[in-house]
């Protein structure tokens, strides 16, 4: 298996904070592994799972059964990343733990639904994504393989000041396809492409190496096979 590759030496590695909130408990021990396992297949982020307050007003109204108007949602967000820096530190300092730095940036992984049918939103140093809209009919993929493609696209949005907003309407399969609804998000979960413009605004942006790494994720040979005891499978 392909280990770490060599970053040019004025690339930072990101530390990416995930949070799942509201997921089925069958399916977060393994989404917790297959997002930390993308840790030792590529060098550019760091991904890490992170405890949480589970009745932050934040999370409690994307827990609702309800569609969720996203620009309330965006009002709250640096509030939010305020109480949840305050609780890390806070519970850090409890069990006197030596490295009390934080991640650079946050992903909110959530089972809502927002009320103009997108699946995600970026705002500051937190993306949001939420599968509220997915259903049994889009696998495959299944939606742990949802989960880490549309994890890779909002790294990528993170380190990539070119690659931030949407950036090519017509449906490629590219990573970095605008695709308004989750259905049409299948496309890029299902292959795993960088097209041509999306690895020159890499090239551009310092990061050479990061297209190859997103496609050794993205191609998912990495999971191996059931039979395998030892393989992610």
């Amino acid at each position: 298996m392909k280990t770490h590759s060599k970053l040019p030496a004025n690339t930072q590695i990101r530390r990416i904070g995930i949070i799942i909130s509201g997921m089925n408990n069958a399916n977060i021990p393994a989404l917790s592994y297959l997002l930390l396992h993308l840790n030792t297949i590529q060098s550019t982020f760091e991904y890490e799972i992170l405890p949480f307050e589970e009745h932050d007003e934040f999370i409690s109204s994307l827990i609702s059964q309800r569609p969720v108007d996203r620009e309330p949602v965006r009002t709250k967000i640096d509030a939010f990343i305020d109480r949840l820096e305050a609780c890390l530190k806070g519970w850090m300092a409890e069990a006197e733990i030596t490295d009390t730095s934080l991640p650079a940036s946050y992903i909110l992984i959530t089972t809502t639904k927002f009320s103009d049918g997108y699946y995600s939103m970026r705002q500051g140093r937190l993306s949001i994504l939420a599968l509220g809209n997915w259903q049994r009919s889009m696998a495959p993929p299944s939606i742990l393989e949802f989960l880490l493609t549309l994890v890779v696209r909002e790294s990528v949005s993170m380190v990539s000041p070119s690659l931030q907003g949407s950036v090519h309407y017509g449906t490629k399969g590219c990573l970095c396809d605008f695709t308004p609804f989750l259905d049409d998000a299948r496309y890029k979960v299902l292959n795993a492409f960088i097209c041509t413009n999306c690895r020159n605004a890499l090239i551009q942006d310092q990061l050479p190496t990061l297209a190859d790494e997103i496609i050794l994720v993205l191609n998912k040979q990495w999971f191996g096979k059931a039979a395998d005891l030892d393989s992610p499978a």
